[in-house]
């Protein structure tokens, strides 16, 4: 039997009454000890890569026409602009048109901030025991992650192309879908203006194009599974961006 997925709600203090704990008897202390226990606990984080592999699907194989008439499907890698500017000086076969994704930033994201001291009820469908399961943790963190998109050409036309093709692929948001989310969006914020350029004892001038895409997500918070005996233990829930 599959996972259920989580059914959330948020605990206030006539929700207690519903969770019985001996050794819990206020909001208050449970939530001073899940926070004790948050700062023990190292989670990898899964979701970014997720995320990226994500946009590099997305963007690859875009199509454009070449001088003669044909198309041709441009392939999208990850590096930042300095690491592919480095391949293009040691590579003279590197072949453009070529995309290019990577992370800028990760800020949190005030306006979608709840209240953090809000402990979270969740259920969870164990399908090892075939039973639902009481999960509390605090409130996901609101985050939004910067990505660059870079395009490389040596032609104006291929860059007025390949820009046009990025534009059409937000809709105007892109349905980001990864095993952590599903509902989350990758918007276009911003775009920059052709910057070229030439390598040094090479002839061929390079343009580059440079579109800020933006996800409104958030960072999953450490899950805690409450026992029949009212302890609260730790859960094995794969951590990420969801």
């Amino acid at each position: 039997m599959s996972e259920a997925p989580f059914v959330s709600n948020i605990l206030v203090d006539t929700d207690l009454s519903s969770v019985v704990m001996s050794d819990v008897t206020s909001k208050e202390y449970m939530l001073n000890l899940i926070q004790q226990m948050n700062k023990k606990m190292v989670i990898p984080i899964n979701g970014y890569k997720e995320i990226v592999r994500f946009l590099l699907n997305e963007f690859n194989d875009l199509p454009y026409l070449n001088h003669e008439l044909e198309t041709i499907k441009v392939k999208c890698r990850y590096g930042n602009p300095e690491r592919t500017i480095a391949k293009f000086k040691e590579d003279d076969n590197m072949i453009l048109p070529l995309l290019t994704v990577s992370q800028d930033s990760i800020v949190e994201d005030d306006a979608r901030r709840r209240f953090y001291p809000v402990i979270m009820n969740n259920t969870y469908f164990n399908k090892d025991t075939q039973r639902a399961e009481r999960i509390i943790s605090l409130c996901d963190r609101p985050v939004t992650i910067r990505y660059n998109i870079n395009i490389w050409t040596k032609y104006m036309e291929d860059m007025d192309q390949l820009s046009q093709q990025v534009r059409l692929q937000f809709n105007p948001s892109i349905q980001l879908r990864t095993k952590f989310s599903h509902d989350s969006k990758v918007f276009l914020a911003a775009e920059t203006n052709n910057y070229a350029f030439s390598l040094a004892d090479r002839e061929d001038r390079i343009i580059r194009k440079t579109f800020v895409a933006t996800v409104e997500t958030y960072v999953r918070s450490p899950k805690f599974r409450i026992t029949s005996t009212g302890k609260i233990e730790e859960i094995n829930i794969e951590a990420g961006i969801s």
